[in-house]
């Protein structure tokens, strides 16, 4: 029974419904990522344009350096960035963790190495007592005396960490219609641009004793699972519609992601048998909108489809106070976020906030480009 009891405790338990492991298998990878884009929604897919890419969108990153590299005045393009999050979860129990880094190996050809951690500890285990018996009924508990819970059964003998890695290979390639090309519509114009990307990831899953029990008791509460999965992704941007339609009325863009398009396999190993879990392939749809000339600033909209959990709907809306001022609201499957960013220098700070039913979680991420 007690077995039973840390499971639920873990955020990683072992499903035993096949429907369950489908619907929940990795969940830790659909918190998201980024100050930014967490900020935003989530709608991030269509937008894609740091190194938060590697998980939003892995096509994005192959004009990280073109779009990002001259925003200081002043400043040279950079080839790399490298972004860093935390975030504490479950009013401190849990933390969630990711580093990414981006940088061109060749012209328009990039590559993104990122890392997601979800974890937590000091989970308790207790012993297996009368107290937590099922077939014990109330009127037994309440006649006889030694079946009633005492308070030495609520000690825990022990304690667990979970951890739950993602560890992700991004490769993407941009091709755009020549500038020379472009300029026979005979407008001032910026060429569309197409971004394609992939993503290789390797997810490890464990449940380990804390060090807090022997050596044999540990290696009942031992275990973990491993598989690999496979992301691919598309971004086209229209920076303006001057030249086919003699429109200035701001840029478009359009973004899917394909996640787990392998129907990634994870494989548990425990004391007691082997479970096989799959992570379902998953869909996001996503069209942004901007425009710099909303009160002489940028302003930002988004909106994205997921298709995992029976369809969420994101949207989002940045809008620059300031060059190094931005603000933002988003809404995420049923929730609200907001949040901020400062720009200072080859420096992004990003700040999220995610309203809960229970809870309000916090992010926070700093992006450096160099």
């Amino acid at each position: 029974m007690a077995k039973k009891i840390l499971l639920l405790l873990g955020w990683s338990c072992i499903a035993v419904l096949a429907a369950s492991a489908e619907n929940y298998t990795g969940d830790f990878l659909t918190n998201g990522v980024g100050g930014r884009a967490l900020g935003l929604g989530g709608a991030y897919v269509s937008i894609a344009d740091d190194a938060t890419a590697t998980y939003w969108n892995p096509a994005g990153i192959a004009s990280v350096a073109r779009r990002q590299g001259t925003a200081e005045a002043g400043g040279t393009p950079a080839a790399n960035q490298l972004c860093l999050m935390h975030a504490a979860r479950r009013s401190g129990l849990g933390a969630f963790n990711y580093v990414s880094g981006v940088r061109h190996i060749v012209p328009e050809l990039a590559v993104g190495l990122s890392w997601i951690r979800a974890g937590i500890d000091d989970i308790p285990i207790y012993p297996t007592i009368p107290a937590f018996d099922d077939n014990i009924s109330a009127d037994a508990r309440k006649n006889i005396e030694r079946l009633r819970p005492k308070e030495k059964d609520f000690i825990p003998t022990g304690y667990l960490s979970d951890s739950e890695n993602a560890y992700i290979l991004t490769l993407a390639k941009r091709f755009v219609v020549s500038q020379s090309w472009w300029d026979n519509f005979g407008r001032n114009s910026l060429p569309p641009e197409l971004l394609i990307g992939f993503n290789a990831k390797w997810i490890s899953q464990r449940i380990n004793d804390a060090g807090s029990l022997d050596v044999a008791t540990a290696a009942i509460y031992n275990y973990g699972s491993s598989g690999y999965g496979f992301d691919a992704g598309l971004l086209v941007r229209l920076p303006d519609l001057n030249a086919l339609f003699g429109l200035q009325v701001g840029s478009f863009a359009f973004g899917i992601n394909w996640q787990d398009i392998s129907k990634t396999t994870l494989t548990w190993n425990t004391p007691f048998a082997t479970y096989k879990e799959s992570i379902p392939a998953n869909v996001n749809l996503g069209l942004a909108y901007s425009n710099r000339r909303v009160f002489n600033r940028e302003l930002i909209v988004s909106y994205q489809w997921q298709g995992r959990y029976g369809g969420q709907t994101h949207l989002g809306m940045e809008y620059h106070l300031s060059a190094p001022l931005a603000l933002r609201v988003g809404y995420r499957a049923g929730g609200l976020t907001s949040g901020v960013g400062v720009q200072l220098r080859q420096f992004r700070l990003d700040y999220a906030l995610l309203i809960g039913d229970i809870i309000n979680t916090h992010f926070l991420s700093l992006l450096w480009r160099f």
